[in-house]
């Protein structure tokens, strides 16, 4: 059956609101976002024992942790949702009906993409209450809850992308390589190339660093933690960055999706 084109918003809006209901269920997602709020608490009883600013401490490893724990949750919940579609079976009910393959994986992203608004949220508000009892609540962890989201987005779509053609073993491992390179492929000008004496060998490294993802350029954690403004363009290219790299990935998800046989 061929699907309405008119009728693929309605498809995805309700693949989306299937998804959000599922993931919520999710005992991970639940575990995840509680030892996420612990450690929100156990960061402002650190900033006491902290030499130097209460609020700088409390302020950088909530961040840090609000950070650290999305991306977890994305991880840990988005390798399952095509596999276990597959393992339970559901997924020939759905694609039976004109339902496309890259409608379903659009809907489920949408879905996960909103439960994981909601377990930003949450953080951020527990991080915003422990800021407001020492003093050092600024509303600029509400942009850099923007910028958490934005690698969220990026994440999302390199774990369905990887669920969409292999195990959730094999995509969890995938997507949290993904995710230690994107937080560290930065750092290749600066301390690795220096130290190399051949011409081609430092080529070679400027070269990955230009082919490696970089999530730092969506990271404002430590401008907010120092009060530094953020640099003209800033938003721009981490919003053009974003969406060209979910695109890329959504497509190349869809590809491999209608590739895939799923007996």
């Amino acid at each position: 059956m061929v699907a309405d084109r008119s009728d693929v918003p309605r498809q995805i809006a309700a693949l989306a609101a299937n998804t959000f209901k599922e993931a919520t269920r999710s005992r991970v997602f639940y575990i995840l976002l509680a030892f996420a709020v612990c450690l929100l608490v156990f960061s402002s009883a650190m900033g006491f024992m902290a030499i130097g600013s209460i609020r700088r401490v409390v302020l950088d490893m909530g961040l840090a942790t609000v950070s650290y724990f999305s991306a977890m949750t994305a991880i840990f919940v988005g390798i399952g949702l095509i596999y276990r579609e597959i393992e339970r079976k559901t997924i020939y009910n759905i694609l039976s009906k004109p339902v496309s393959r890259g409608v379903f994986l659009v809907g489920r992203y949408a879905g996960l993409m909103a439960v994981l608004l909601v377990n930003l949220a949450a953080m951020i508000a527990a991080l915003s209450v422990v800021l407001t009892f020492f003093g050092g609540f600024t509303p600029r962890i509400f942009a850099a809850a923007g910028y958490i989201y934005l690698e969220l987005l990026i994440i999302t779509a390199v774990a369905l992308f990887f669920s969409s053609i292999t195990s959730p073993v094999v995509s969890a491992l995938c997507t949290a390589a993904f995710y230690l390179i994107g937080h560290t492929s930065s750092a290749l000008p600066e301390l690795l190339a220096p130290s190399l004496e051949s011409v081609w060998a430092k080529r070679l490294v400027i070269a990955l660093y230009h082919i490696l993802p970089d999530l730092n350029l969506l990271n404002i954690n430590n401008l907010v933690v120092h009060d530094i403004p953020e640099a003209p363009g800033f938003t721009i290219r981490a919003l053009a960055y974003t969406v060209l790299t979910v695109g890329i990935l959504l497509v190349a998800s869809t590809m491999c999706f209608k590739r895939r046989d799923l007996v």
